[in-house]
């Protein structure tokens, strides 16, 4: 009886060490991404999560919309934030431009949201 359990166990191992390679992820990239697509990624490019995952939360930035400050920088549109004290970046479904950094009113307040460009955030990562 020993033997057996010890051999179902040893199985039941190897099989979820073979299958299961999932690797764990910040849930908060699953508002964008599937987990099958982030262990694809990781896989295919494993720095690529390490970015993906540093967005999550600085991508952006939040800050008062200066009062006459209209035209200076071009506004992309208007944004909604439920909380604007605890933004994931992937819920706001704004994709990153590779060398501009976007500006969106918040609305109901006198805040900005700022985005930064891709190689910005790159250039901070390394």
């Amino acid at each position: 009886m020993k033997k057996i359990l010890v051999v179902l166990i040893s199985v039941m191992f190897s099989g979820s060490m073979l299958f299961g390679q999932n690797t764990e992820f910040d849930s908060r990239l699953l508002v964008k991404y599937s987990v099958k697509e982030l262990n694809k990624i990781e896989k295919e490019d494993p720095l690529e999560i390490k970015f993906l995952t540093y967005c999550i939360e600085n991508a952006h930035y939040i800050t008062v919309f200066p009062k006459g400050k209209e035209g200076v920088v071009e506004i992309n549109g208007e944004i909604e934030i439920a909380d604007i004290n605890n933004i994931n970046f992937y819920e706001l479904n704004v994709e990153l431009i590779k060398d501009n950094y976007q500006y969106f009113i918040v609305k109901d307040s006198d805040k900005l949201l700022v985005v930064k460009s891709r190689d910005r955030i790159l250039k901070t990562l390394k």
